[in-house]
């Protein structure tokens, strides 16, 4: 039997809800094996639920111990090792999921099936106010499969279910967890609690969390080799000499510390008469987070263009940075219908309420305020299977619609006042004939992007822009289960995404990524035409998932350095092109071996991975895009009993020299990681002590689509302690 068990998991993050089995006869908590669960049933990217084994496009499913290995101070970096998976890394409070080299508005990120509620999409500095501490599961969609959450999920999806809405009652009628963790590189502290607990058909959820860092160590400058060979020619042909160590801090990555906490509180009613059963719930939370912006490639003399000033002056300018001041309240609802519907079997319904407000402080003072309120709700309906050309028909339908209301006020305004409005309906099929699958998909969605008078160029002439878009967005696809563990893939798709709101009418500074955005009103709907293959099977202890993709853009919309200046900082404007994409992810795992020692049954096992990505556009002087990650693998061996988890692992980014018009590159580099977890107590092995090595080489590490890549590297050498009781 299972049952929901809040799990507290492991530093720097704070509380992790998973799944974990409890044996029958004495309570232990057996281990999960790390390996691809082929078996596992996935939602979000198929209403009808789907083996994860018998998905055609690229997914990844996170929960158990291996999200607790994974899990960051953010959920770009909780996911940074994920094939196909990179982050927008912004220092250790803001890091947004990259997905095969899409980010911003075509990565969705959502919490129980609907939107996060934030301004993430708007700036990388922007922080997912998502805490993936709070996970039961993250589940990942790459690919066609993404495209029921409409043209702001082109480039995929990420979903974390929290569990704030319980869906069943606890086994014995209460279960819960605390934990406390410490980290070595930014001096972190952390503690998190947690519960449900039943009262007749209620399930009520309980959870906080607190987390404490400050700026975080490294090994050497934080300024890139690459840049200080850089800034050292450019003085050189001033006939001026640069020091890098009066530019750039030995040791530590200066405004970069963190403080965050938040909680939430929700309840269930169960049902179940016989002829239907289900849930209904609702849930409210709350997540406050204070942290620093690491300084680009400018400094803050650059910026503010004034001469050097006294030393007292320029210590407290370093000492105050830029920081953001995040709060956001959001309600939730959730309910599922099971039972003879008519025509249909199943119902689901979430919809959700976010007040998201943000200040980017300079010093004291507030620079720019930013809001977004933001209502969401989504409904889908599951048929009930009927029988068709000798085989099975399965399907769903839905509508989903969304309103987003945004404000940003003060200096770095770069974005107008502006509200968005989507609506979209959306149908799934799918037929299963023998050892075949077919499934077709398609969205038809409408777009409305609207603001006030603002200022679009240069000759300041203020100008009102209301657009409407239709767009359209198909897929289809056909397994083949070769043999009994042995699946492959082939899916087609044509997507049409509107532009964002950022995309079209950004025009300011903005300080954090030290660029003037121009947007466009003028751009049009980006179209997507598209083809992956997937392989998914095991053979003896071999389990593998490869995925091979190309993706044609039409009228790519992307941000690029056009090399003028406006107001002291370099132009950066939203422009489009035809754009190539094209790459793949592989994973092997392997069971070695189980050898019986003195801690008992011990399995061995191994596990690889690679991915890659090449992104290039017509009509471009260099036709490499932006940012775009590089080849990146990993390689780690594990040995696992009911005790005792032992954890290694390699991992390998090459360098990025395929860059963009005023891009730099950046350098390999090879972190080695380790973990060991050991539950000591044999009739309660939800008691467990762990740490965690991250970078135990002391390497530099640099994101490339980051922003600051040149004067943010990962964190150095860094152990990380926990302890976590669950009862």
């Amino acid at each position: 039997m299972r049952k929901i068990l809040l799990v507290l998991s492991a530093a720097p993050t704070a509380l992790c809800v998973n799944y974990v089995a409890h044996a029958q006869e004495n309570g232990d908590v057996p281990v999960e094996s790390q390996h691809v669960d082929l078996d596992q049933i996935i939602v979000t990217g198929s209403p009808i639920g789907r083996r994860l084994g018998e998905t055609l496009s690229g997914t990844t499913v996170l929960t158990g111990e291996e999200l607790a290995e994974e899990l960051g101070s953010s959920l770009g970096e909780t996911l940074r090792n994920q094939p196909g998976i990179t982050s927008s890394f912004f220092g250790a409070g803001a890091s947004r999921p990259i997905i095969r080299g899409l980010g911003g508005d075509r990565v969705r990120v959502l919490e129980d099936g609907i939107g996060s509620f934030d301004a993430a999409q708007t700036s990388p500095d922007h922080a997912v106010p998502i805490e993936p501490a709070l996970a039961e599961r993250i589940e990942i969609f790459r690919g066609p499969s993404s495209l029921l959450y409409g043209s702001s999920a082109s480039g995929g999806v990420v979903n974390t279910v929290t569990g704030k809405i319980p869906e069943a009652a606890p086994e014995d009628g209460f279960d819960g967890a605390v934990r406390y963790g410490y980290s070595t590189a930014a001096n972190a502290n952390e503690t998190a609690a947690g519960f449900n607990a039943a009262a007749g058909n209620f399930v009520l959820h309980g959870e906080g969390f607190y987390r404490d860092a400050g700026n975080y160590e490294i090994d050497g400058l934080n300024g890139s080799q690459v840049l200080i060979d850089a800034l050292e020619a450019a003085a050189a042909e001033q006939g001026e000499t640069f020091d890098p160590d009066e530019r750039f801090e030995d040791g530590f990555v200066p405004n970069s510390d963190l403080e965050t906490y938040g909680g939430a509180g929700g309840f269930s009613y169960l049902f179940d008469n016989g002829s239907y059963d289900g849930f209904f719930g609702a849930s409210f939370s709350i997540l406050d987070s204070n942290y620093g912006l690491p300084e680009g490639i400018l400094t803050a003399e650059d910026l503010e263009g004034e001469e050097e000033e006294g030393e007292e002056g320029e210590e407290e300018g370093e000492e105050a940075g830029i920081r953001i001041d995040l709060e956001i309240l959001r309600y939730d609802v959730k309910g599922e219908i099971n039972g003879d519907l008519g025509p249909f079997e199943k119902l689901r319904l979430r919809a959700g309420y976010g007040d998201y407000r943000h200040f980017e402080l300079e010093g004291d003072e507030i620079g720019t305020a930013f809001e977004n309120d933001e209502v969401e709700g989504r409904l889908e309906l599951v048929g009930k299977p009927f029988n068709f050309a000798s085989g099975e028909v399965r399907t769903a339908v839905g509508v989903q619609g969304r309103y987003r209301d945004f404000s940003a006020v003060g200096a770095e305004a770069f974005v107008p006042p502006s509200e968005q409005t989507q609506i979209g309906v959306f149908g799934l099929s799918e037929l299963r004939r023998g050892n075949l699958l077919f499934d077709l998909a398609a969205r038809y969605e409408y777009v409305e992007n609207e603001t006030g008078s603002f200022i679009d160029d240069e000759d300041a002439i203020p100008v009102a822009v209301s657009n409407t878009f239709d767009a359209i967005s198909v897929s289809g696809g056909v397994g083949w289960q070769a043999t009994e563990n042995v699946f492959l893939g082939l899916s087609a798709f044509r997507t049409e995404r509107a532009p964002s709101l950022e995309e079209q009418f950004s025009f300011g500074p903005h300080l954090a990524t030290q660029s003037f955005e121009v947007g466009d009103a003028e751009l049009g709907e980006e179209t997507a035409r598209g083809v992956e293959l997937t392989l998914r099977g095991e053979a003896g202890p071999f389990t593998a998932v490869i995925n091979g993709f190309y993706t044609n853009y039409d009228d790519f919309i992307f941000e690029q350095e056009t090399g003028g200046i406006l107001d002291g900082l370099p132009v950066f404007a939203f422009v489009a092109a035809d754009t190539e994409f094209r790459g793949f992810e592989i994973e092997v795992d392997a069971d070695l071996a189980t050898i019986d020692t003195f801690v008992g049954p011990m399995r061995l096992a191994a596990r690889g991975q690679a991915d890659y990505v090449r992104a290039t556009s017509s009509g471009l002087l260099d036709q490499d895009q932006p940012r775009i990650p590089p080849l990146s693998t990993l390689f780690g061996l594990s040995a696992t009993s009911d005790l005792v988890s032992l954890k290694g692992e390699v991992e390998y980014v090459t360098a990025q020299d395929n860059i963009a018009a005023f891009e730099l590159p950046t350098d390999s580099y090879v972190f080695v990681n380790a973990f060991i977890a050991v539950r000591p107590f044999e009739a309660n092995r939800g008691i467990t002590f762990e740490v965690r090595a991250r970078n135990l080489n002391d390497a530099e590490g640099r994101v490339h689509s980051s922003f600051l890549k040149d004067t943010t590297p990962l964190p150095g050498r860094d152990i990380r302690f926990a302890v976590r009781a669950a009862f």
